[in-house]
């Protein structure tokens, strides 16, 4: 990690509030006001949100963690607080025995020991996770800090990353279970129907709005699969997809897709088997199914490829045997101009995230781009796709994509094109229409939901009576008869669940996966105690117990489903019954597809109550196409907000990352106008560009650009530099007295400047004057011992040097000044 040398004065002070505090840190913070007001200020009640780990970096002199400990306990949350290891040395933290569960004060190595441990991995599987930081480190002025942060956002990302992977696998298990109706047939019924043609596959990144003109010119030619967030776009440009795809199991995905629901008379739709059932079961068109209707079958259905709807969309293209795949959209990283998806998106709307530090990629252009850890996950499995099928061809089209082995860059103008010669709806009547009989096929989904909640219900019971005879075991002697055949009676149950349920046993394991990993140990099996052999055999069968439970839940869940679907298509239904049903599932635009298919008897037999039920069903559902009430929509403001902004900024500088320097002020130019704060950043990240190019004279002028209001420590510790640089000594002399204002670490330095304008007298003053507060500071009293030589004051300057042999008699630059004074050689 790339650092500036900031200067760790073991120096404490005491405000005006009699608070300790150490200037080196927090300069003159809490002289202006107390700790409480400046962190009530800073924090208002952000950092005692409910529910979240709190990461913190920094403790500002120990203040913040007083405060926090001062405070009432959050509920459901806990404090972790990482420090630089050279602030630590100079603090003495005591975290009260009954709060150290509650708050914890790291070191950067001992936060990656914590949050591989997997105390706080509910955290992480939630990603309730919030990553603040003090007072000091959000200044700029220890930059450090910015390379902490950094590390530490980059650690919680990944592990949050994994630990969601594992624990998603539940939520996939939970749509499944409500799919199971909707999905009604595999998408394997189009394998290898366009062999040798030619199909295009757009995502929703900004290279789209480069393709979109060339791809309406030549739409006839196309055949097309969108990710569902884009099929209203294309639709809109007159480009409607052939094959709409989406995978997603998250809730907010209705609302990221909900702009697809009008075109199920236009486009076929793919959907994995635990895409979110609210886009599924509002569907009112054709649709097929990636994967397995049910979790414990295999079928040769068309898997969904993770981790993102554009790797399962690919892989849907290739499984239909096309030759040639090209891709729109598909950048995987973030564009020079900084936003994240193609025009008319929410995420474009809402522009980038100027605070999340992200990792970074080669284009096919040569370039860097920025990316997130997610998208950097999905080219990795594109890498793999192309190393899979080999035959295909895949195509990127545009040049500013993450660069990926095994996939081309081809410019549009030069693409050959093997026309499928199939259009959208040409393709809806390749799609059979559910042929049997609705009532039987639901009946015998009603029978394969009952024999599995049968069976998980056996399960359970047979879990209980592990857990009842290991519980007796625990109290015999491990090597004694009884204990012999209490052991024996818990292999038979083991025995009896994997031959009797063989069917089910692994889609326990996998739904359960976070349940049964608990019971697993990195002890050897020659290691294990009879007290750990017998607390992992109670874990391993609570967890059988605990997730047969949840997934009979889930079977129920599934089979009310059921019986709404034959109510919905029964000759006589009752309205009350589905729409509650609706309501309850949160599926109001059924009432779209229930209304399409009932017949004019039913129609004219409802009564004024049922036609309202129907009618606050159809409001319903407008309300979800239409409200922009879901946190999702909100995403503009949560990027805007710039408050871990200057860490980047930092961060970016530390690395010399020139292009990521210069896509964050591409970024923030925008809010200047009407933002101070906004403006400072945009100034002080262009002086950055600017510097790291040697261009020190455009460096200082965006540094001047910045109101000298506004200018902090930060601003003017560079304004000094290049003065120095520059030889504007005028200037250097009043930014120096400027920064002395927030610290006595600067005097030595002003000292220095004032010398080289002959001012000596002040000079002498200012050093004497320092030392006077730092005596035993080696580094400034060399600076005054040849200083005073460089006077001819030679015993002044000798007693300089002898101060510094007294304090340090191993320092051997005052030794060597001490012998060239001796000679008479000293300069």
């Amino acid at each position: 990690m790339a650092t500036s040398q900031s200067v760790f004065n073991n120096q404490f002070a005491i405000s005006q509030f009699d608070e300790y505090y150490l200037p080196c840190i927090n300069r003159n913070t809490f002289e202006k006001e107390d700790s409480i007001t400046a962190f009530k200020k800073k924090y208002k009640h952000d950092i005692f949100k409910e529910d979240t780990l709190h990461v913190i970096l920094g403790l500002d002199s120990g203040l913040l963690v007083n405060y926090i400990l001062e405070s009432p306990q959050v509920a459901g949350s806990k404090y972790i607080f990482v420090e630089l290891p050279e602030v630590m040395s100079m603090l003495n933290i005591d975290i009260p025995e009954e709060q150290q569960h509650y708050l914890k004060v790291l070191s950067l190595e001992e936060l990656n020991e914590h949050i591989e441990s997997g105390e706080d991995d509910l955290f992480l599987i939630k990603d309730q996770i919030a990553i603040t930081l003090s007072l000091a480190a959000s200044t700029g002025v220890v930059e450090e800090y910015s390379g902490y942060y950094s590390q530490i956002y980059k650690l919680i990302k990944q592990q949050t990353t994994s630990h969601k992977a594992n624990f998603t696998q539940k939520s996939f298990f939970v749509e499944q279970f409500f799919n199971v109706v909707e999905n009604n047939q595999p998408a394997s019924i189009l394998k290898n129907k366009f062999a040798g043609k030619t199909a295009i596959v757009i995502g929703g990144g900004p290279s789209l709005d480069e393709h979109i003109d060339w791809i309406k010119a030549n739409y006839e030619q196309f055949f097309i699969l969108t990710v569902s967030r884009f099929a209203s776009k294309l639709s809109a440009a007159g480009i409607p997809a052939h094959i709409i795809v989406s995978v997603d199991p998250q809730d907010t995905s209705f609302e990221v897709n909900r702009d697809m629901m009008g075109l199920a008379n236009e486009s076929l739709f793919i959907n994995s088997h635990h895409v979110n059932h609210r886009i599924i079961a509002q569907w009112n068109g054709k649709s097929l199914f990636l994967g397995n209707r049910f979790p414990w079958e295999e079928t040769n259905n068309i898997l969904t490829i993770g981790p993102t709807v554009t790797n399962s969309a690919i892989r849907v293209a290739i499984e239909m045997g096309f030759k040639q795949v090209l891709l729109s959209g598909v950048d995987l990283c973030h564009p020079s101009a900084g936003v994240t998806h193609a025009k008319g998106s929410v995420e474009a709307s809402a522009g980038s995230n100027n605070s999340i530090i992200h990792e970074w990629v080669e284009t096919y252009s040569g370039s860097i781009a920025e990316t997130p850890i997610q998208l950097i996950h999905a080219a990795l499995a594109l890498k793999e796709e192309a190393e899979t099928y080999p035959n295909v061809e895949i195509v990127n089209l545009s040049i500013n994509a993450a660069k990926i082995q095994g996939i081309t860059h081809i410019p549009k103008e030069q693409v050959s094109i093997v026309s499928a010669d199939c259009s959208p709806s040409q393709l809806l009547e390749m799609v059979p229409s559910a042929s049997e009989n609705k009532q039987e096929k639901l009946q015998r989904i009603q029978t394969e939901l009952s024999a599995a909640n049968e069976a998980f219900k056996a399960i359970s019971k047979l879990a209980i009576k592990a857990l009842h005879i290991n519980n007796e075991a625990k109290k015999l002697k491990q090597h004694s008869a009884a204990f012999q055949a209490k052991a024996s009676e818990i292999d038979k149950i083991e025995q009896k669940i994997n031959k009797k349920f063989p069917k089910y046993n692994m889609s326990i394991k996998v739904f359960g996966y976070f349940e049964f990993t608990q019971f697993l140990t990195t002890k050897k099996t020659q290691d294990w105690s009879f007290k750990q052999m017998n607390s992992m055999t109670h874990l391993y069968y609570s967890a059988y117990q605990i997730i047969t439970e949840q997934l009979q839940e889930l079977t129920e869940t599934a089979l009310d489903i059921v019986k709404l679907r034959r109510e919905e298509i029964s000759d006589t239904p009752s309205i009350e019954l589905i729409t509650e049903g609706w309501k309850k599932h949160n599926q109001p635009g059924r009432v779209n597809i229930f209304q399409a298919m009932f017949n004019n008897t039913v129609a004219s037999s409802l009564t004024l109550e049922e036609k309202s039920k129907l009618k606050s069903a159809s409001d319903s559902y407008q309300d979800q196409l239409t409200s922009f009430a879901h946190p999702y929509f909100s995403m503009k403001k949560k990027n805007q907000n710039l408050d871990n902004t200057l860490a980047k900024i930092l961060d970016l500088k530390q690395h010399k990352n020139i292009d990521g320097l210069t896509l964050l002020t591409n970024n923030i130019e925008p809010l200047i106008a009407n933002d101070k704060f906004a403006h400072r950043l945009f100034h002080l990240a262009l002086h950055y560009v600017h510097f790291l190019e040697n261009n020190f004279d455009a460096a200082l002028a965006a540094l001047l650009e910045i109101e000298p209001t506004s200018r902090t420590e930060v601003e003017l510790k560079q304004q000094l530099l290049l003065a120095l640089k520059l030889h504007k000594i005028d200037l250097a002399e009043e930014t120096i007295t400027s920064l002395a204002q927030y610290s006595d670490e600067y005097y030595p330095q002003h000292a220095h400047i004032l010398s080289l304008q002959g001012k000596n007298q002040q000079a002498l003053d200012l050093y004497l004057n320092y030392l006077d507060k730092y005596p035993t500071d080696e580094s400034t009293l060399i600076k005054l011992g040849v200083f005073l030589a460089g006077l001819g004051q030679i015993e002044g300057a000798k007693s300089a040097f002898d101060n510094v042999m007294q304090i340090n008699p191993d320092n051997v630059t005052a030794r060597n000044y001490l012998n060239q004074l001796a000679t008479g050689n000293a300069s």
